[in-house]
């Protein structure tokens, strides 16, 4: 059931629209590695792979080795690892590629669905890449956005074939395997198969045993209950929401708060999020034809809603909302045959030139005044991630040990030791909860000196930000390069890297 007039597939003019829903996400993932959790990702894959269990305590670092850990993640990790054994960095951003593309397939799909104008589609497309294209990046989330879409183009073909309403338990089962967000998805069949059953042919019994399989899906995975705990006890973490800037408000007076605010996916979404939002409410709960179904017009406003607490989610309500803006234009598309014509021949040509753009200088991932960051294109490791210098410090310093570092650095002390090297801390928050994060930060930051000289004592090396890109770590910068016991070994723009004399074997021969 079509929920707008009917929009032809067939044309060469729609060939070219999916062509351009597909590349443009592609596009946008094509960049270097940059993510400081896909490391421990591949780490938590190999370790799989070659344990043959799934982790439940944790095996990596020095701070909380040995601590309950749940590894809600770990398909994700699998895959992940998988592609890497085989395809190295170049395969791992074939596959982010190859998932955004499916990202932009399923967008596209749905929109046709519903009947979405074709010049709408167009005009909705930059806009929502802009948007959501900061958030396309190798991570077992863009699995969880996949899943979102998929169930969510299930719904809507179920609604025609109840028998395709059955595809929701294997992704149900494999979205429970690799993103906690499938917990959306429950809330979601709940509103559209029982609640909200909007032009559902299946009978109330047909729809009741899809509900009561797909959940019974989500169980199978090795943490049992605790699974559906963990996304809550995540979210309400207090340091992690106010220290990692992704968890981050988008309107919060912090520096987390502020960077995001000169992204494109801030002053691009945020009016078109209200737009969505004042769209919403003049619909309200009630079902009418020609409207999205209420239990996506439900779970648009969720999004939303969860965008403005932070900004992790502006990608989900992005995704979400150009759906709803689509139906919402169409009729007005539809109203001016001739003026769309002229509109959409202009539009194609700017989503050409956007592809040049991303093509030439990347994805403009901040941009302050006259001046753009951009995220340039590439298939290797980001140099923001010091990657060699771990390998380094294991394989040529045969160093094996505890490191002192960020928590952005753990996951690549981890990876690229081979876990010979144990980070004191990395991205896993909950492994560590709120104190001892604090108390690390409080070290490395010289706030508290005693805990800082008992962790010096201890580990083997110390990996920080620079003084330049973290004013707090001066103090630590100047105590190591004033001690004799310590060596410098690494030093770039965005990190440094102090050796324990005593720590490395050909040093402590030569003493």
């Amino acid at each position: 059931m079509k929920f707008n007039t009917p929009v032809s597939t067939s044309t060469t003019g729609d060939r070219w629209i999916t062509f351009l829903a597909i590349a443009l996400p592609a596009l946008i993932a094509f960049h270097p590695l940059a993510n400081n959790d896909l490391p421990m990702h591949l780490a938590v894959g190999d370790w799989i792979l070659q344990e043959g269990r799934v982790p439940a305590t944790d095996p990596f670092s020095a701070n909380g080795h040995g601590g309950s850990w749940v590894a809600h993640e770990w398909l994700a990790a699998v895959i992940f690892s998988s592609c890497h054994k085989v395809g190295g960095a170049h395969g791992l951003v074939l596959l982010a590629m190859a998932l955004a593309a499916l990202l932009g397939w399923l967008q596209e799909k749905i929109s046709r669905h519903l009947g979405v104008a074709t010049v709408a589609r167009l005009l909705l497309l930059v806009p929502l890449w802009l948007i959501a294209g900061r958030r396309l990046m190798l991570r077992p989330h863009l699995l969880g956005l996949c899943s979102v879409m998929g169930l969510y183009y299930i719904s809507l073909l179920g609604r025609e074939r109840p028998r395709l309403l059955w595809l929701s338990l294997p992704l149900m089962a494999l979205w429970a395997n690799c993103h906690s967000s499938f917990i959306l998805g429950i809330a979601f069949l709940i509103f559209d198969l029982l609640i909200w059953p909007d032009h559902h042919r299946a009978s109330r019994q047909q729809r009741i045993e899809v509900l009561v399989s797909a959940i019974g899906a989500t169980l199978l995975q090795p943490h049992g209950l605790g699974l559906f705990l963990f996304p809550f006890q995540l979210g309400l973490d207090p340091v992690f929401t106010s220290q990692v800037i992704e968890w981050v408000s988008p309107l919060a007076d912090s520096s987390g708060g502020r960077q995001f605010r000169l992204t494109p996916s801030f002053w691009i979404g945020l009016p078109g999020l209200a737009v969505t939002l004042l769209v919403l409410l003049r619909q309200g709960v009630k079902a009418g034809a020609g409207q999205i179904p209420r239990a996506a017009r439900l779970a648009t406003a969720v999004a939303i809603t969860m965008a403005l607490l932070q900004q992790r989610h502006f990608a989900l309500a992005a995704l979400l909302s150009s759906l709803v803006l689509g139906v919402w234009a169409t009729p007005y598309c539809l109203s001016w045959p001739e003026t769309m014509r002229r509109v959409r021949v202009r539009a194609a040509v700017l989503i050409t030139a956007v592809l040049a753009m991303l093509l030439a200088y990347g994805y403009p991932a901040t941009i302050t005044g006259p001046e753009i960051q951009w995220r340039q294109i590439g298939s290797d490791w980001s140099t923001r991630l010091p990657r060699t210098a771990v390998a380094v410090l294991a394989d040529e310093w045969k160093v094996s040990g505890d490191v002192l570092c960020e928590y952005e650095y753990g996951s690549v002390v981890v990876h690229a030791s081979a876990g010979r090297l144990r980070p004191t801390m990395d991205s896993r928050n909950t492994v560590y909860g709120a104190a001892r994060f604090k108390a690390h930060d409080a070290a490395l930051s010289g706030r508290d000196l005693p805990q800082l000289e008992a962790w010096l004592s201890r580990v083997d090396a110390v990996l920080i930000r620079t003084p330049e890109q973290d004013a707090t770590r001066g103090l630590l910068t100047r105590r190591l390069d004033e001690d004799e016991g310590w060596l410098a070994i690494h030093f770039d723009q965005y990190c440094r890297m102090w050796l324990k004399k005593q720590a490395a074997p050909s040093l402590r021969k030569k003493r």
